[in-house]
């Protein structure tokens, strides 16, 4: 069972993400952890595929048994940006940071705040929220009239 997370995991490093999903959809009895890492892997599949809706699905699954995975959330936050339902994709960020570190969101904290700044972003809840976010992980983003 741990070599069909494997040979998938191999398959998805080459790009082949269909061949991938068969082999993940097939296994059984795994492990918490091993369980875990096959619905991630399944999530990050459907994105890649396009197959957001799936891949938010698989996400929102595995982070609830597991709250503090911040790749399931950032899959989840992207897809519902490639669903083009941005309210949720900004409820999941803050979701997410509400009760865990920004590691890889730190980036994500740094395009927010370029769209604040922007003004693509103006709900005055949302840009307190992750203006709070940015101030608490030490994410700043360079003013462009600084140059």
């Amino acid at each position: 069972m741990i070599d069909g997370l494997q040979k998938a995991k191999d398959l998805m490093d080459n790009g082949q993400y269909m061949p991938a999903m068969e082999i993940l959809q097939n296994i059984r009895g795994l492990s918490e952890k091993s369980e875990n890492y096959r619905l991630l892997f399944m999530s990050y599949c459907w994105y890649n595929l396009g197959e957001y809706q799936w891949a938010a699905n698989i996400a929102d699954e595995l982070l609830q048994k597991d709250m503090h995975n911040e790749l399931a959330s950032q899959i989840k936050y992207l897809s519902y940006c490639g669903l083009k339902d941005f309210d949720k994709a900004l409820e999941e960020i803050i979701r997410f940071l509400s009760f865990n570190e920004a590691d890889v969101y730190k980036i994500t904290l740094e395009e927010l705040l370029t769209d604040i700044r922007d003004g693509f972003i103006n709900e005055e809840n949302i840009v307190s929220k992750i203006k709070g976010f940015a101030l608490k992980y030490n994410v700043t983003i360079e003013n462009p009239n600084s140059k």
